[in-house]
């Protein structure tokens, strides 16, 4: 139904159209800071075209606006498309849109018990979580195309994303966006498919707000298990011939994990409150509405009322939210009390297909035969009710206070055996059941918060949840920041939080397939207690992040290394659940640091991590990312960046991909251990800007030709050899 209403707004959108507007990159600020449009005299060709657009996403939980910015940015904008991330953290597979996680520990998204479908984590590169959503509130419609494309018809890689937003009216905007990504691996049996489509919208009223989105995602990945032996990469010279890329042997060819992630969400809240009147200054004035000869007759006073929000930003930045008379007065509402309501759908699957196994490569077998199709399906409904008193408007509480209740209600199906039939059987024969497994989380929770004002701000939550049977859940989390002006510029200060018991997700207790199976009732809830904080001035930012974890919960991948028919040493795989009932401590701190002088920039990223059991949760000690580049105009109009960038980390032992499980597993001391890193990446590039168009080429991974090593992020996995890339990015305005 929500789908189809949406297919609908969009046609009448489509139908209310009449012209796009021009993308300049600037915003215009009000007093909060917040964006309310683009440069009106921005576009020198067709001045008569409305010009503006407002873009924003939303707090997933209970729908607050945070002011974003489009996908228009010049800058970097050649790094846009890599799996490893803009500044190369990530460890994946070597193929565009393969798994992927996180180099430094405090970047990745640790929680439990609020991420059950686990499946989908390595995926982030492309899939989109509710609070990375943009919505947009346009002036006239806007059109974005970006294409990316590396090497040819049989290993090269090619992504496609496009999205398209309109206004059907002054509130009400709607939109779409799809992504098809397709890399077909320079190694053998490693290509990856993926698809996305998203249609979204949002209502943004003086009482009632509203966004809503429907995502259907399909992803499709051919699993290799890595190539036959390190040796066709370390030491290429160890052979007769030397092989090619395609060549190389790999432990998999039949194998392909496909996952289906498919989202509803909405959230909206219907708010009570006040009218206020502001003069074209920004100062709040008392209105005497008695008819004065048809003028609106006012004594100027300043109000102790607080200032805007991003929320009222918004409302405010809409154009009928304004009366105005030849004095310019403003008229905008303000709530006071907000009653909020959030649901989430969610609607997964993953299957794996595993059509032989010619090589021995798994180590265990659950179930006969040399193919399988293991298959487990996810739903999740969550629904939030929250009533919100607006900071500044109660006697009692001056701050923001948020009093919530949510329930989630989760089902997995797994493959199961009949009660009576052995599941560990070996031959003879065998009959599947599907098994469902219901959970029902209960949570009560309480925020408080202050968003208003120059220099400080916070925000504090506590919740418990419960599943009615399993109690001591518990999240407690909070932030502070200071916004301090020093010598004609700012110095800010960002402190963080959190202490919480979470339960492990459903898929560490449970989990059936051919090749892997376990059924763990006894694990303990996990105990985590973190705290972290920003510095930042100028080009210059250092984090600091320290966690304690008990009970830490984590997949094991066991080597055990063999000698196949052709007397290459290679090695079996296993997976399994291991849950470390002693404490670990992490401890991180970044520097970032930007250098201008006139044209030539110098940008890095320098990392230090440190973890107490580097057997269970290891992490490199360092990790760095720099860049230096010339950034300069050619006839005032071209916007060029000419550079070389660079990334590496130390040497440890980086987690292994099971394809199992579709997820990265710590390397058991147990077995044959392979430690990466200690070798670094370069890249050249030239990135261009004109007007509304963006386009780069790169050459990836440029050292490939004078140098040969450990080319691994993650063992068995070597990245891809010296490649071109290039992509363009237009926005349309009509």
């Amino acid at each position: 139904m929500f789908l189809t209403l949406l297919l609908v707004v969009y046609a009448a959108a489509a139908a209310y159209a009449q012209r796009v507007l021009t993308d300049n990159g600037s915003f215009a600020t009000n007093s909060s800071g917040a964006r309310t449009g683009s440069n009106p005299n921005a576009d020198s060709v067709r001045t008569n075209l409305p010009v503006g657009y407002y873009v924003w996403r939303v707090d997933p939980r209970f729908g607050d606006v945070i002011p974003a910015q489009p996908d228009t940015l010049p800058h970097l904008f050649q790094n846009h498309n890599l799996t490893d991330g803009p500044t190369g953290s990530y460890n994946f597979l070597g193929n565009m849109g393969a798994p992927r996680i996180d180099r430094l520990y405090f970047n990745r998204d640790n929680r439990i018990t609020h991420a059950s479908f686990i499946f989908a984590q390595p995926y982030d590169f492309f899939l989109k979580s509710p609070g990375e959503m943009l919505y947009f509130n346009t002036k006239s419609p806007v059109t974005n195309i970006t294409y990316d494309k590396c090497g040819n018809r049989t290993n090269g890689e090619d992504r496609i994303h496009a999205y398209f937003a309109t206004n059907v009216n002054k509130r009400l905007g709607v939109g779409f966006d799809l992504d098809y990504l397709y890399g077909r691996g320079y190694y053998a049996n490693q290509s990856t498919a993926h698809f996305g489509g998203t249609l979204f919208g949002s209502y943004i009223g003086r009482r009632y707000q509203m966004h809503a989105y429907y995502s259907a995602n399909h992803l499709k990945t051919r699993e290799n298990g890595g190539i036959e032996n390190d040796t066709y990469i370390t030491h290429p010279e160890a052979f007769p011939t030397r092989y090619g890329t395609a060549d190389m042997p790999t432990r998999l060819s039949k194998v392909w994990n496909r996952l289906n992630v498919n989202t509803l969400y909405v959230t909206h809240r219907y708010s009570l409150g006040f009218n206020r009147t502001t003069d074209k200054e920004g100062n709040v004035i008392k209105l005497d509405h008695s008819d004065l000869g048809g003028k609106l007759a006012f004594a100027a006073a300043t109000d102790s009322l607080p200032a805007d929000s991003a929320q009222t930003a918004l409302a405010a930045a809409l154009p009928d939210s304004t009366l105005t008379d030849t004095a310019g007065l403003r008229t905008e509402y303000i709530p006071v009390t907000s009653f909020i309501h959030t649901l989430e759908i969610n609607q997964n699957n993953r299957k794996l297909t595993i059509n032989d196994d010619p090589n021995d490569f798994f180590t265990e077998r659950f179930l006969p035969g040399d193919s399988s199709v293991n298959r487990t399906d996810f739903l999740r409904v969550a629904n939030t009710l929250a009533v919100e008193l607006h900071e500044g408007f109660n006697s009692w509480v001056k701050s923001g206070l948020r009093l919530y209740a949510m329930h989630e209600f989760e089902r997995y199906t797994l493959q199961d055996s009949v009660p009576g039939v052995t599941w560990a059987q070996q031959h003879g024969p065998f009959t599947l059941n599907n098994q469902k497994y219901v959970r029902n989380y209960f949570t009560l929770g309480a925020q408080l918060m202050k968003r208003q004002g120059r220099i400080f701000h916070y925000d504090l939550l506590g919740e418990v949840t419960t599943t009615g049977d399993h109690w001591g859940i518990f999240n407690a989390e909070g932030h502070l920041d200071f916004d301090i002006p020093l010598f004609k510029d700012t110095l800010r200060i960002r402190a963080r939080g959190r202490i919480a018991n979470e339960r492990p997700s459903f898929y560490y207790e449970h989990f059936h397939s051919q090749f892997a199976w376990w059924d763990n009732a006894g694990l303990n809830d996990v105990f985590s207690t973190r705290v972290g904080g920003d510095l930042q001035y100028k080009g210059t930012t250092l984090s600091v992040n320290m966690e304690t974890l008990q009970n830490y919960t984590y997949f094991s991948a066991l080597s055990t290394p063999i000698v196949n028919n052709e007397s290459i040493s290679t090695f079996r795989h296993s997976v399994g659940v291991r849950q470390h009932s002693g404490n670990i401590q992490l401890f991180s701190a970044v520097l970032r640091q930007k250098f201008k002088l006139g044209i030539l920039h110098w940008d890095s990223e320098l990392a230090y991590q440190a973890s107490s059991n580097q057997d269970v949760l290891p992490v490199p000690a360092f990790t760095g990312y720099t860049n230096l580049y010339l950034s300069f105009r050619i006839a005032k109009v071209l916007g060029v960046e000419f550079g070389a960038d660079a990334r590496y980390f130390t040497e440890y032992y980086a987690p292994n991909y099971s394809p199992l499980t579709g997820m990265f597993a710590t390397q058991n001391p147990e077995g044959e251990r392979v430690k990466v890193g200690n070798y670094p990446i370069m890249n050249v590039y030239a990135n261009f800007h004109l007007s509304k168009c963006r386009f780069y080429v790169m050459a990836s991974h440029i050292n490939e030709t004078f140098m040969t090593g450990r080319s691994f992020l993650v063992p068995h996995y070597p990245i891809n050899p010296m490649t071109i890339k290039f992509g363009i990015s237009w926005t349309f305005h009509n």
